[in-house]
């Protein structure tokens, strides 16, 4: 299973791409996968609930 650490490799590499890219729908495509995998290393980076109880803690409760 990948760590947090290979998904931010792998988004690097995805921006990396993308910016070089002269076709701009591939670019778009390079950088949608770069966001999924920088999505993928925070998941990966934080303890179960530990995005819940984040939430939970914000005394601003946006949403309500």
């Amino acid at each position: 299973m990948a760590t947090s650490e290979d998904y931010r490799q792998m988004a690097n590499r995805s921006a990396q791409l993308a910016i070089g890219c002269a076709a701009p729908s591939v670019a778009q495509v390079l950088l949608a996968l770069a966001l999924d995998y920088m999505a993928l290393a925070a998941e990966h980076g934080q303890p179960a609930g530990a995005q819940h109880q984040h939430m939970r803690q914000d005394p601003a409760g946006f949403g309500d």
